[in-house]
């Protein structure tokens, strides 16, 4: 039976990629897309906070830029779509994507690595509505095979922790875009429940 925090967030997405049906516009269209994604990835560390019995006001999901220098005073500032703390303390940075393929990955993992190098404790999370990197993603909420290019790159860098969160099942088909209702993709609950739990599981190091 599907629980009544899993069935509140398919129905917002139910309700939202509804609304995107007859819009043409890409500009528009990525622009609800990636709205869409960062309410639901906010809305499901909001809901595993409260599941875990956490103080509402100990958590804040913020957006902060953070600076990087090299040895000539070069600098390089970056940040991530949802940055969750827990007593003022950066505790996960994640990247919210309508959906990511290699390219994307590897300036993702980039990031992630750089961030690490100031908060070394920090755990890293894509979250996707749909993948385009192959292998297991967009075949079931577990991905236990990954892909082979993703595990390349993984190997370089060992100290990342870098959850992959997918939303949909099927890999991005452009030809067969969500937003028209004839290639709708449903959100099962098992995908919901594992992205729930994978956020309970690190938010819970700090109740």
């Amino acid at each position: 039976m599907v629980n009544s925090s899993t069935n509140r967030l398919i129905k917002y997405y139910d309700s939202k990629i509804a609304e995107m049906h007859g819009e043409t516009y890409g500009g528009t269209l990525r622009a609800l897309k990636g709205s869409l994604v960062e309410t639901i990835c906010e809305n499901m560390i909001r809901q595993a906070w409260q599941d875990l019995s956490g103080n509402l006001g100990r958590l804040s999901i913020d957006r902060r830029r953070y600076y990087f220098t090299d040895a000539q005073g070069n600098k390089y500032g970056l940040s991530q779509d949802k940055q969750v703390y827990i007593d003022g303390q950066f505790r996960i940075s994640i990247e919210c994507k309508a959906y990511s393929e290699l390219a994307m990955y590897k300036r993702i993992i980039v990031d992630s690595y750089i961030l690490q190098s100031k908060f070394p404790d920090l755990k890293f999370c894509l979250f996707q509505l749909e993948s385009m990197l192959g292998g297991g993603y967009s075949k079931n909420a577990a991905h236990l095979e990954g892909s082979p290019g993703v595990h390349v790159v993984n190997s370089f860098f060992p100290s990342v922790e870098l959850e992959i969160i997918t939303l949909l099942d099927g890999e991005r088909d452009i030809n067969k875009p969500i937003h028209n209702k004839q290639f709708y993709k449903a959100m099962k609950a098992e995908r919901v429940e594992f992205a729930l739990n994978y956020f309970e599981s690190v938010l819970s190091q700090y109740i």
